[in-house]
Order: structure tokens, then C-alpha cells, then sequence
């Protein structure tokens, strides 16, 4: 996985997307990665949120996860907003794509005068007995960002050529082996093979909180933050 695309702050990586002082053509390189990074790390969060829904009455998740991101990735007064919001990213991807979907079912409204097309005014949270969309949307958040901040802290220990202290962190931490069952196969001690383990959990942890800071998350806010994503999962 390559470097992430954004800065340390969603300051500087709302005005790398938005373009203050920095020369065109590098601009929108930088900004095209910025795009990208989102649309990864988004994608399936908010295909979970539209399936689980009233905009999955509009058609295809996927297909409305993608047309909101060209609508509204590459328009500054979306990101601008953003910064002036004070809400989370996630949130405000949320709500934005709500407010896309209603302008959907206006335009089909237009389109048709009869029958077939959703009202604005019927696009909103559904409740009932399963999680609600929102929930849905909030768990495969949690799981996108840790997911990253693995793939993160991985890079960081190969280039440092700690490729083992990876290897028995996914062997235990996330296939559930016991270190009696391949310490001797990596070369270390049952209590070697569990520092390994406490290294690679910090390294995470600290590249998730880079990603939450990246979200918008006050570093004051941090640990409150990282305590509730691993509640989701």
C-alpha cells in the first residue's frame, strides 16, 4: 500500500483537495490521490449505509456511492463545508450523500409525473427491528480505518525490516494461533513472540489514530474516539 495521500491534519489535506498555494498541475495531482484515498476507504461504508437505508430505493448501492462521489469530490464548496462544520468526515460524507439522493428523487420526480418515483421528502433513516443503516455505516467505518491503519503499520515494519514481529502479530492477534503453536517456527520465545505482539498492537494503534486525526478527530478526543470504533468491532 502506498503512502497515505493525506497530511497529518484534514486542514491541510481539505486545502490540499480545495487548492491554496500550491501550483496547479501539482495541485491536482495531489488532489486526485486525496480523491482517491476517500473513495477506497469509503466505498463500501457507504454502499453498507444506502443498502441498509430509504436511498436503497433508488438503485443500485454501488451505482449511487459512486455517482455522489463524482458529484461532490471534486466540488470545493462540498469539502469547504466540511472544514466549517466541525463534524467528523464520515459524518458529513453521510449526510451528503443523503442530501444527493434526495436530489435524485427530485430530478425523477421532475422526469416522471406519474408513479415510479420517490419522494424527497421519503428518503430518510429507516427504523426497525435490524440495525439501522447508520449503524451498519459506522461498523464498516471502524473496519475500513483499522483495516488501513493495519495495512499502515505493516509498510512501516517491513521497511524496517520487521517483517516477523508482523507475522506473529497476524498469526495471533487476528488468526487466533497461540504462540506455543509457532514460536518455534519464527525463532522466538512464547514471551518474545507476545512483545512482538504489544509492538505491532502500538503501531496500529498509533496509525489509527493518524487516520482519525485525518477524519477530523480532535486529539483530545483520541483515545474516546479509538475506544468506540473498537466497540463497533
Amino acid at each position: 500500500m502506498q503512502q497515505s495521500a493525506f497530511p497529518s491534519t484534514h486542514a491541510t489535506w481539505l486545502r490540499t483537495l480545495v487548492g491554496d498555494s500550491v501550483a496547479a498541475a501539482q495541485r491536482e495531482i495531489a488532489a486526485e490521490r486525496a480523491r482517491i484515498a476517500v473513495m477506497e476507504r469509503y466505498a463500501e461504508p457507504l454502499a453498507v449505509f444506502v443498502r441498509g437505508s430509504s436511498l436503497s430505493r433508488l438503485g443500485e448501492p454501488a451505482e449511487i456511492v459512486n455517482g455522489f462521489f463524482a458529484s461532490r469530490l471534486s466540488d470545493a464548496r462540498f469539502l469547504e463545508g466540511w472544514s466549517s462544520s466541525g463534524m467528523r468526515f464520515r459524518r458529513w460524507l453521510m449526510n451528503g450523500i443523503l442530501f444527493y439522493g434526495q436530489g435524485l428523487a427530485r430530478d425523477r420526480s421532475r422526469a416522471q409525473q406519474r408513479g415510479g418515483s420517490v419522494e424527497p421528502g421519503a428518503l430518510d433513516r429507516r427504523e426497525g427491528v435490524h440495525a439501522s443503516g447508520e449503524e451498519d455505516y459506522e461498523r464498516a467505518w471502524s473496519l475500513a480505518v483499522v483495516r488501513e491503519a493495519t495495512d499502515r503499520a505493516e509498510q512501516e515494519l517491513l521497511a524496517e525490516g520487521r517483517s516477523v514481529d508482523f507475522d506473529i502479530f497476524r498469526r495471533h492477534a487476528v488468526d487466533g494461533q497461540p504462540y506455543a503453536a509457532f514460536a518455534r517456527e519464527v525463532g522466538r520465545s512464547e514471551s518474545q513472540c507476545a512483545g512482538a505482539t504489544r509492538l505491532v498492537a502500538q503501531r496500529v494503534r498509533a496509525k489509527l489514530a493518524e487516520l482519525l486525526v485525518e477524519e477530523g478527530v480532535p486529539e483530545r478526543e483520541l483515545d474516546d474516539e479509538i475506544a468506540r470504533v473498537r466497540g463497533m468491532l
